[in-house]
């Protein structure tokens, strides 16, 4: 084109992993001229359910780049995936119209607002873009699995073009009929160099030894690392339950707030766990627990539709231990290198895994740079090549 692709993504709130992608879009992406409509912005205590606390992420979400809140928040609002009903606004399409947009971008259907949109598009016969982490491990069993393929198959067909965040998501937009020419690449991403950068300092041998002290981590033990909210799909529980199961000296170091939380921790006393419970850490100091710990483990179950602590996570040059359902493992795990996948509330083979990594740390075969350089694979530099391309595709 011989002027800039107009780009609406419509969101129904601010996120911290998008914000830092759709800044490197305005900065670098001469492409793509980009406005995002946000519905609105969640209150403090509106962004902490589930952490048991309100709190505000410590970088701007909204600096940066073109963007505009359709209204402000309310507080019957509920921000959950499964919320469909509570985020609207009215007025959508004539909103959305006003950003004059060449092409559309949407994640989903995961709210009235979003379903709006696909239909506001529709009638005004604009390009609109998918970009989700649903997959194949979302299906329900019987009736309720016909009825949900059957919905999801009509709703994919709505979208003009396609963004894979990864081999999963490729797998399900496949399997519901989009023909492989209408996929790009766009691979689920953080801000890398964020995470490096604030990692870095805490690599030093000493600066390692006083952030491990001060944290009640011993320069002897093997870490584990959790990070997220203590939810029951998180499966924390098989994780103290793998720890118990360690013959070696091992430490959980657990990062967040939520319902489980007291479950978890009264089961690791029982079971005589070492474990240090920090509590939230806002974005900014992530990066001192992933340099101290020997290894993140994410035992999740059904509804981990990517995972995206794990590219943290090897951001800093630390290796991963997932379960099968975790959306990203066959993207981001390459065994004996970058980390290790076991198969869903296995709690033995969540403690072999482990026991592999730890084994590979102590035999010094391990090397950082195998997971910096899988964490490279997936930037905002491969994100936006995809997003380009699927946005002239759709337009020409």
């Amino acid at each position: 084109m011989s002027r800039r692709i107009r780009l609406t993504v419509l969101m129904t709130h601010p996120i911290q992993y998008y914000s830092p992608w759709f800044r490197f879009i305005e900065e670098r992406a001469k492409e793509i001229q980009l406005h995002v409509l946000y519905l609105t912005e969640p209150s403090p205590e509106q962004q902490g359910v589930g952490f048991g606390e309100g709190f505000q992420w410590d970088l701007p979400l909204r600096a940066g780049y073109e963007n505009q809140l359709l209204r402000e928040s309310r507080p019957e609002d509920s921000f959950a995936s499964g919320s469909f009903w509570s985020l609207n606004v009215a007025h959508l399409e004539e909103k959305l119209e006003r950003t004059s947009p060449d092409v559309v971008l949407l994640s989903g259907w995961h709210s009235l607002m979003q379903f709006r949109g696909i239909w506001a598009c529709r009638r005004r016969g604009l390009p609109v873009l998918y970009r989700g982490d649903t997959n194949l491990d979302a299906r329900s069993a019987g009736l309720a699995d016909a009825l949900w393929r059957m919905r999801t198959r009509w709703l994919l067909q709505r979208f003009t073009r396609y963004l894979s965040v990864g081999t999963k998501a490729h797998q399900y937009l496949r399997t519901f009929g989009v023909r492989e020419e209408l996929i790009f690449d766009s691979p689920h991403a953080v801000d890398n160099d964020l995470f490096a950068r604030g990692a870095s300092p805490f690599l030093e041998t000493e600066a390692w030894e006083t952030a491990r002290r001060d944290w009640q981590l011993s320069p002897s033990e093997f870490v584990v690392l959790f990070v997220g909210k203590l939810e029951p799909k998180k499966r924390l529980e098989d994780l103290v339950r793998a720890a118990a199961l360690a013959r070696q000296e091992t430490r959980l170091l657990i990062v967040g707030r939520g319902p489980c939380e007291e479950t978890c921790y009264r089961l690791a006393s029982q079971l005589g766990v070492r474990a240090s419970w920090i509590g939230f850490l806002n974005q900014t100091k992530l990066a001192r627990a992933y340099a101290v710990a020997d290894c993140l483990a994410l035992p999740s179950g059904k509804g981990e539709t990517w995972g995206l602590v794990v590219n943290e996570a090897m951001a800093t040059g630390l290796p991963c231990v997932v379960s099968d359902l975790v959306g990203c493992g066959p993207d981001l795990i390459e065994p004996d290198r970058t980390g290790y996948i076991f198969r869903a509330g296995s709690v033995e083979g969540l403690a072999r895994s482990l026991a592999r990594m730890r084994t590979l740390r102590e035999t010094g075969t391990f090397r950082r740079e195998w997971c910096l350089e899988k964490a490279g694979t997936h930037s905002f530099e491969a994100a936006t090549e995809g997003l380009v391309a699927a946005c002239v595709s759709a337009i020409v």
